[in-house]
């Protein structure tokens, strides 16, 4: 294969189009960036996501944008070898970008991928279809509920996914100061992955599967949209939006909800009846779509090491958030829960001299999956932090629900001394008279932590230990535990849909699969007033209007 070096040191994103195959060598102040080279990943892409990790204040997305630039000539010899050895194995660089720091001379090398909404010139998305799951055994790593994944092991996972020039996860920040490990991994956009475990290694693992979760769920990566159409159209092909329960107030960021109303569907599977079934756009990818009936948030999002790990890990969190937010509408009395797990005492201890007691409580209800309740009590104020975990090892839940409070604790003592103004008591008293008021998750964390708040949570009271039952489930196979929830939950009058959120070069590099599970009829995950969902979901029982969460 000949391939053209083009020197560009004024240039448009665009500029390369259809002119290949060339090594592109661009100039952007002290960078030299040398590749892909064009029969692979195109260098829009490539920028796109170099800029995208600089942060939102840098321009994406236009064609015009320019990058312009000169290296030194001292370090032209330098230049033209690093040129020479892309050209010597061509094939090699089709998804890499060389760097040289002209103001250090010092070189990396970067992979690079087609941008994650899809690029008609490297990386068009397949049109979306009803495509059938096919149900088969996934054993499971003894000790764990995870699949095996030789494409994920040792350093592979970091490797793959952090990258500081080009993401996608563009930094992995330790943050907190107790000795809980905790560990963020940086996304573009704001979001990130974070993972809270007992060393740091496996929080650096937990948050890189999140991120991989959160890169998935906010916009599509696998398919071009679908169909556009209104509920009336489409019938029984469709998930009826009624059935998610749609927003309890007026609010400025959906559209009133009619059977008429068109918007955008995307195809999904109901693991229930064994059949596609079309899912609004904006459900199945929170961060996304238009004319949006209901502001969805990450509540459901899970990733695997195979789509049944995935939806299985998506249904365990909407089983979580449903436990949690059916206890605190309903003032639900729980029981409180033994701690015998070293990490969980040795955070209840640190809670301890911070001036918090750690209360751990069974939330676990009708859907059967083990669910934890944390609650961090001061006599001062914020009086009170919440938090919430689930899964089949009760330690494992009870941990994990105690390291979020815990990292809540600190995190608010942090965000009071950098913004003070989202403590002003009186601020946080208007929010109390009138809940409309209450816009964010910081919001619903802090107004829950005033004295007038109090009795909010004066249902949960600590009484005599008990420890967290274990169901009797499968455990050795990953199918055979999602279809035991699958069948109870039928029996609840409750259908389990996913949709496959999967980014195809996630899933062919690393072997990760995303899934997004939607459960109509558990209690949805909402943040600000406005947007709360508990109308239509017979499974709640509410003696009066519910009072605002204090989930994090």
């Amino acid at each position: 294969m000949t391939v053209r070096v083009v020197e560009l040191a004024d240039y448009t994103i665009g500029d390369l189009d259809g002119i290949g195959p060339v090594l592109p060598v661009r100039f952007d102040g002290a960078l030299v960036l040398i590749g892909p080279v064009s029969d692979g990943v195109c260098v829009g892409c490539a920028e796109d996501a170099r800029l995208a990790t600089l942060g939102s204040s840098v321009p994406r997305g236009d064609r015009r944008m320019r990058l312009g630039g000169l290296a030194s000539p001292a370090l032209r010899p330098l230049v033209t070898v690093l040129v020479d050895r892309v050209l010597a194995d061509p094939a090699a660089y089709r998804d890499k970008v060389v760097a040289l720091r002209t103001d250090l001379a010092t070189v990396g090398e970067h992979r690079v991928r087609p941008r994650p909404g899809g690029c008609p010139t490297c990386g068009p998305l397949p049109e979306d279809s009803p495509e059938t799951v096919v149900r088969e055994p996934v054993p499971v790593v003894p000790g764990t509920l995870r699949g095996p994944n030789p494409l994920t092991e040792g350093d592979a996972l970091r490797r793959e996914l952090f990258d500081l020039r080009h993401g996608p996860v563009g930094g992995m920040y330790r943050i907190g100061d107790l000795t809980v490990a905790a560990v963020s991994a940086e996304l573009g956009g704001g979001q990130a992955g974070f993972g809270r475990t007992a060393d740091y290694a496996e929080a650096e693992r937990v948050a890189l599967y999140e991120a991989v979760e959160r890169h998935a769920g906010m916009r599509p990566r696998r398919v071009t949209t679908v169909v556009e159409a209104s509920y009336a159209e489409l019938g029984d092909r469709a998930l009826d939006p009624t059935r998610l329960g749609l927003p309890d107030h007026e609010s400025p960021h959906v559209v009133p909800y009619h059977p008429d109303v068109r918007t955008r569907w995307v195809h999904g599977w109901s693991y229930t009846h064994g059949r596609p079934v079309l899912v609004p756009e904006h459900v199945a990818y929170w961060g996304y779509g238009e004319r949006r009936f209901v502001d969805e948030t990450s509540n459901g999002c899970g990733a695997g090491n195979s789509l049944t790990e995935a939806v299985l890990y998506g249904l365990f969190e909407v089983a979580e958030r449903d436990a949690f937010l059916m206890a605190w509408y309903q003032r639900t009395p729980l029981r409180s829960l033994r701690v015998r797990d070293d990490v969980t005492a040795h955070i209840a201890d640190r809670l301890a001299q911070l001036g918090y007691r750690l209360e751990l409580y069974d939330a676990t209800n009708d859907l059967g999956v083990p669910s934890v309740l944390s609650l961090a009590r001061s006599p001062r104020q914020p009086h009170a932090f919440f938090a919430a975990g689930a899964g089949l090892d009760p330690d494992a839940a009870m941990r994990s629900a105690a390291a979020e409070v815990v990292m809540d604790v600190e995190a608010g003592a942090k965000r009071y001394r950098v913004e003070p103004g989202d403590y002003d008591t009186d601020r946080l008293r208007r929010l109390l008279r009138d809940p409309r008021l209450i816009r964010g998750m910081e919001d619903h964390v802090n107004v829950n932590g005033l004295t007038e708040a109090v009795e909010r949570h004066d249902f949960l009271v600590p009484g005599p230990e008990v420890d967290l039952r274990v169901p009797d489930v499968p455990r050795d196979d990953l199918d055979a535990l999602l279809e035991h929830y699958v069948r109870k939950w039928a029996g609840l009058g409750l259908e389990v849909i996913a949709v496959d959120q999967s980014d195809p070069v996630v899933r062919d590099r690393l072997g990760l699969h995303s899934a997004k599970v939607i459960v109509p009829g558990t209690v949805p995950m909402t943040f600000g007033e406005l947007n709360r969902r508990t109308q239509g979901i017979p499974r709640l029982r509410l003696a009066g209007p519910p009072l605002p969460h204090p989930f994090p």
